[in-house]
């Protein structure tokens, strides 16, 4: 089945009750076309301010998201399935920011005191956007403007930086931030082969995404990925009554639980809790059991900490798990 290719009429900045740009049905497939962070798309050219959302005139236009998609027949208590089919890095250059106060490590942490300096002297970091070379064929970024002129590459890894559906009650969320419903999460793990899980909260779900990210380290430490535009070719289906309290991915050799908290270790705990009731429902097991099995081998990836809620996820390998778990999640990620 070839998918629909999908250019939104308009983009939006917030996670909302939005008037949908496209109505599909469960098992759709879809190749989103997404501009960058900044608005910009392939060809250089950004969106036209009709082609902008704004919910307030003071609102930050970053992160453009692509949608809403209505969901046909997907309602409360339903879960929607989105399995990011391909990710195309539709332009050969991406960006990054460093800035004065932009990104977790203090400036004061980046520009330590020497013998000698004085006490009083501000550490400044400086302000430059870093430019990459993406080759899609060799399977790299490369720095074309170091601040040291030394040039250096890190390997691709595109993911979707932000996706999500209309948040619990008809919030209206900013796409900078996260929550229950998805949003700005920035993890690694929503890339190419994986199913993202998400809470339907309203009827037709309203399903949003954009924000690609050609790379990014776990936690997004400078204040961005290596921020470009491109297409995600994706499929869209629905899980009947199968209520999540938060998100998860899997990507049939490892299954995860999101959860955000304006505290880290909150955010953590929730996320734990979350997999061993996500489990537990899906093979029938003592969730005490689930509880000790888990903490021993459960991995914590940190999402975006430039914001809060701070998205964290707890993962584990599925080939770990008991059979019965393991039967379980391959009758709902078929």
């Amino acid at each position: 089945m070839t998918p629909t290719d999908f250019l939104s009429s308009r983009f939006h900045y917030t996670f909302g009750v939005h008037e949908p740009t496209l109505t599909v049905q469960p098992g759709a497939m879809l190749r989103v076309t997404c501009p960058d962070c900044d608005n910009v798309m392939a060809d250089g050219s950004e969106l036209t301010q009709e082609q902008r959302h704004v919910d307030a005139p003071d609102s930050v236009q970053g992160n453009p998201l692509a949608g809403p998609i209505h969901i046909e027949g997907a309602e409360p208590g339903d879960t929607l399935a989105v399995t990011i089919d391909s990710i195309e890095l539709d332009r050969d250059w991406g960006i990054t920011l460093l800035a004065p106060g932009h990104g977790v490590v203090p400036d004061e942490l980046l520009i330590p005191k020497r013998d000698g300096d004085s006490q009083d002297s501000p550490a400044v970091v400086p302000r430059h956007m870093y430019r990459w070379h993406i080759d899609t064929q060799a399977g790299t970024a490369t720095m074309t403007n170091p601040l040291g002129g030394h040039p250096a590459s890190v390997p691709l890894n595109p993911f979707v930086g932000s996706i999500g559906v209309c948040p619990a009650d008809g919030q209206s969320v900013s796409s900078l931030y996260s929550g229950s419903f998805g949003g700005n999460m920035d993890l690694p793990m929503i890339r190419s082969g994986a199913t993202v899980f998400l809470p339907v909260c309203r009827d037709g779900a309203l399903l949003m995404m954009g924000d690609i990210h050609a790379a990014q380290g776990h936690g997004e430490i400078i204040g961005g990925g290596i921020e470009t535009s491109g297409k995600i070719g994706c499929t869209i289906k629905v899980i009947k009554q199968f209520p999540l309290a938060g998100c998860g991915v899997c990507d049939g050799q490892v299954i995860s639980a999101i959860s955000t908290h304006d505290e880290l270790r909150r955010s953590i705990q929730q996320a734990c809790a979350g997999l061993v009731d996500w489990l537990a429902r899906t093979g029938n097991l003592d969730r005490f059991d689930l509880y000790n099995l888990i903490s021993q081998m459960v991995t914590i990836t940190v999402g975006n900490l430039n914001e809060k809620p701070y998205p964290t996820a707890a993962s584990v390998q599925i080939n770990q798990l008991p059979t019965t778990i393991q039967e379980g999640i391959y009758r709902w990620n078929r």
